[in-house]
């Protein structure tokens, strides 16, 4: 029978997960590379579904695809989410491509973040009766921008006309339930000089205007960090961070720097205004003659400790919902309803060349999406 979770349906479920996962790690789902070599492996695992496909092509011209599946004449309450690409293979010293299990991890990238969590909750929800399977989402490039979750929330026909009253993005929480976390804004600083050779003096180094900029910022930093009065103390760290990446294009030492780029990424809770900071990197911005570009991310999708949604994920799970540094999916689902965050693996694991995911918490997850999927829904 459907839904059934007897040790032998447990197990059967554990395979099964299993296996859809070493098949999800054997495919190059990087940001930068085309994600539809996955997306058509996780349109297969939903044969007979009803599935929308929503095909666009990133800043780079490369080709990604989201989809949005049903059961075929249902209209469920909520809606499971997460996505397909994967951060870069950087110093990784085995194949990231291959699922390798050792001891009780399974390695590989996006072991963790996220095609487990993932592949736990398709295996959930599939063993379920048709009438209690979760509305699916799986989109790309979550990783660069969550563009894929925008031109979802955007565009999906099923997304507007089923408008689930919940959302539960998988992301790695340890199988723990976060109710709200940060969100960025991004900041892109341009200063351009001329390129010459560096003895002939006719060059202008645009780092000559990057760096007072850059000591604005670091003010600005350090504001951030040892004003308590700009703290949430709810998270860990309780400050919000204020990174900086600076980026000369490769520029030896003897030639005068033509174009210098600062990334910057600002990340707040729900309780912070962001506006003056946004306000003080432009006003420096404008004053050290950079061009700017800001890059805003939809509000903190932090739901009060005595949410419906939340007090019924507690009284499931038999978990306290907190809060997170981390940023999601959520932030863009929330437009739409309500979300939480719960998944297996640990965010320490995920972006690091030994990327891997817990078994235990992998198996426990399949159950616990399996009992959020039944009755999360009559929260809301």
């Amino acid at each position: 029978m459907m839904g059934e979770h007897s040790p032998m349906a447990a197990e059967r479920d554990s395979a099964q997960a299993l296996d859809l996962l070493r098949r999800m790690i054997g495919i190059d789902s990087r940001s930068f590379v085309s994600n539809l070599a996955i997306a058509e492996l996780m349109e297969g695992e939903l044969a007979g579904w009803q599935v929308e496909r929503i095909d666009y092509v990133d800043p780079a011209g490369v080709k990604k695809r989201n989809l949005v599946a049903v059961e075929p004449g249902q209209r469920p309450r909520i809606a499971f989410a997460g996505h397909l690409d994967t951060v870069a293979d950087t110093e990784w010293q085995r194949n990231p491509f291959e699922a390798t299990l050792e001891g009780d991890n399974l390695h590989g990238l996006g072991a963790c973040d996220m095609k487990g969590p993932i592949a736990a909750f398709v295996t959930a929800i599939k063993a379920l009766p048709p009438a209690e399977r979760p509305m699916i989402v799986l989109t790309a490039d979550e990783e660069t921008g969550k563009q894929g979750a925008r031109e979802t929330v955007a565009r999906s026909a099923l997304l507007k006309d089923i408008a689930p009253a919940c959302f539960l993005v998988a992301e790695p929480t340890v199988n723990g339930i976060v109710r709200g976390h940060r969100v960025d804004v991004q900041f892109v600083a341009h200063a351009k000089g001329v390129q010459a050779h560096s003895s002939t003096g006719k060059g202008l180094n645009a780092n000559i205007a990057m760096i007072p900029f850059l000591a604005d910022m670091r003010a600005l930093y350090l504001r951030l960090r040892e004003d308590t009065s700009l703290h949430d103390p709810q998270y860990d760290p309780p400050f919000c961070d204020l990174n900086m990446v600076v980026d000369n294009y490769g520029a030896f030492n003897n030639v005068t720097v033509g174009l210098a780029t600062t990334r910057i990424k600002f990340r707040y809770s729900k309780s912070f205004d962001p506006a003056w900071v946004i306000a003080e990197v432009t006003q420096s911005a404008t004053r050290h003659g950079l061009e700017l570009i800001v890059k805003p991310e939809a509000p903190p999708p932090e739901l009060p400790p005595d949410h419906p949604l939340v007090v019924k994920a507690e009284a499931i799970l038999g978990r306290r919902a907190e809060v997170a540094g981390i940023g999601t999916e959520a932030s863009e689902y929330s437009r739409l309803a309500p979300a939480i965050v719960c998944g297996p693996g640990d965010v320490a694991h995920a972006h690091r060349p030994v990327e891997h995911i817990n078994m235990a918490q992998f198996v426990a997850s399949i159950d616990n999406f399996r009992r959020l999927a039944r009755e999360l829904p009559d929260a809301v």
